[in-house]
């Protein structure tokens, strides 16, 4: 398979910026109310953290993300406990020492293991590079008018099973309602605004529509299409996208999801693109 990326480099830190914050707000808190509230400050942010981890696996049923949960109520739990024992001896120390760095090591690892193999990545980056990929012609640009671009058979519940796999792997997230089912590719870094509700409307963002009728359209955002190197034909890339989820819908149908999987990781991207 090719890798020369038709998207541009990520240069994103949105990813990044959430647990890096902790660092000066937990200091200046520190340095104005006392290493106690420093410390129970950290707490609470972990907590916010746990409960975004655990709206996710309930939106998503990705179980990688309610270990992310529990790892930050593990960490939660030994900040409030380090807070409440701000002086306590040094045998109790090494015993807390010992207990922290213990949990630390044992989520330390099952977290290299989820990064390494992309079980807790967005998949979005993956999904715009397949879509991508065939496209060679230049064209006049973009609109915003969606574009049907085939039509599957499908039953009902072939169609929810495939959104709750798309979901389960972070393939993209699924909006459900009593004619449809949409279809959200979403990037590294833009899953807190879109899963928080603070992206504006799905409509608006990049989707792929299938209809009870087995009708299947296609939506590019703007700010999606320019993220390619190249003014790409806007009609054979919706087209490309389209074909992106039919082809993962037929491999899931035929109980062979892990070959979408395998094909996003052949493109080799960045575990925090």
């Amino acid at each position: 398979m090719s890798l020369v990326r038709k998207l541009k480099p990520d240069r994103s830190i949105t990813g990044a910026l959430i647990p890096l914050s902790m660092l000066p707000i937990f200091g200046l808190a520190s340095l104005i109310f006392g290493i106690y509230i420093g410390m129970l400050t950290v707490t609470v942010m972990v907590g916010l953290w746990a409960l975004y981890y655990l709206y996710v696996f309930l939106r998503t049923r990705s179980f990688p993300q309610l270990f992310l949960c529990v790892y930050a109520i593990f960490l939660c739990y030994m900040f409030a406990v380090a807070a409440e024992n701000v002086n306590i001896n040094r045998f109790e120390q090494l015993e807390y020492g010992l207990a922290y760095f213990t949990g630390l090591a044992f989520f330390g690892m099952v977290l290299i293991y989820l990064f390494v193999t992309r079980r807790v990545k967005w998949r979005g980056r993956e999904i715009f590079e397949l879509a991508g990929e065939p496209v060679e012609e230049i064209g006049d640009g973009y609109t915003s008018r969606p574009r049907p671009v085939g039509k599957v058979e499908y039953s009902p519940e072939q169609m929810r099973g495939f959104a709750r796999f798309c979901a389960r792997y972070l393939i993209a997230l699924p909006y459900t309602t009593s004619k449809n089912i949409t279809l959200v590719p979403i990037k590294m870094g833009e899953e807190y605004g879109r899963l928080l509700g603070l992206s504006g409307d799905y409509r608006d963002a990049t989707w792929v529509n299938f209809d009870v009728d087995g009708e299947i359209s296609v939506h590019i955002a703007h700010k999606d299409y320019l993220d390619y190197r190249e003014q790409l034909a806007f009609d054979p890339l919706c087209a490309s996208l389209g074909q992106v989820f039919i082809d993962f819908f037929e491999l899931y149908n035929k109980g062979e999801g892990v070959l979408a999987i395998d094909r996003m990781d052949d493109l080799r991207i960045g575990i925090f693109s």
